[in-house]
């Protein structure tokens, strides 16, 4: 059995790039380190330590989906300790067609978010190349308790970690993509993986990415379940 490979490094939260976030603009942050009560249950199916095959025209490769790709995922949560909560753990029937789908509880105001690593940080050099793709889609699904503490959609960024230097790439507002995703309905994002790369996601490197993280923050106390599945890399 391999020894598990040592986990991110605990990072002070990026307030003001959260506040950025929140309006809908490209932002930056880094992961804290996933615990035994945040890390979520290794998903089951298959895996891939290491790079994606090269892509032909229309091809699409599926990263994560509950059922068979990912089975060594894991996963770490965070909050801001002092007024939110938030939990990420895999959903058996609440994926798509009642598949497994990956879900982030969140409870409170202020940060709530999550991290999924697809290697479960092994091996420390693993990572999926990006470039010969277009695209990172992923299907989304948004439940609130209540109209008052429903989830705002425009305080939801996706960024991404990669294994080669650990930087990670901009935050991209998932509302831009994918307008009225909150509705509890499923919905496709398909997000250019250039948008990743611009601004203060220079420094991430789309050869080796292996962790796929979701960010909200709001100033009052929000109620929600965001669930995510099939994962993948697509060239369009």
């Amino acid at each position: 059995m391999h020894a598990r490979a040592p986990r991110p490094v605990v990072m002070t939260f990026l307030f003001g790039s959260l506040a950025v976030l929140a309006l809908g603009t490209a932002g930056c942050l880094c992961p804290p380190c996933p615990t035994a009560a945040g890390a979520a249950p290794v998903t089951a199916g298959g895996g891939l330590n290491g790079p994606a095959a090269a892509a032909a025209s229309g091809s699409r490769q599926v990263l994560w989906d509950g059922e068979g790709a990912g089975a060594s995922a894991q996963g770490w949560d965070a909050c801001d300790p002092k007024s939110g909560c938030s939990k990420v753990s895999t959903a058996p029937g609440a994926g798509l067609g009642g598949s497994t789908a990956l879900k982030l509880h969140g409870d409170g105001p202020g940060f709530l978010g999550m991290g999924w690593n697809l290697f479960g940080w092994y091996p420390q050099n693993a990572g999926y190349d990006m470039t010969p793709y277009s695209h990172l889609t992923f299907q989304i699904r948004v439940e609130s308790k209540s109209p008052d503490s429903a989830l705002d959609p425009a305080s939801v960024g996706v960024l991404l970690g990669c294994s080669a230097n650990k930087k990670d790439s901009a935050t991209v507002n998932v509302e831009r993509y994918a307008k009225g995703f909150n509705d509890g309905k499923w919905h496709k994002v398909e997000i250019p993986i250039s948008a990743f790369t611009k601004g203060p996601g220079a420094g991430f490197d789309p050869t080796s990415f292996w962790e796929f993280r979701i960010a909200t923050w709001s100033a009052s106390p929000k109620h929600f379940d965001i669930f995510i599945d099939d994962i993948a890399l697509e060239k369009h």
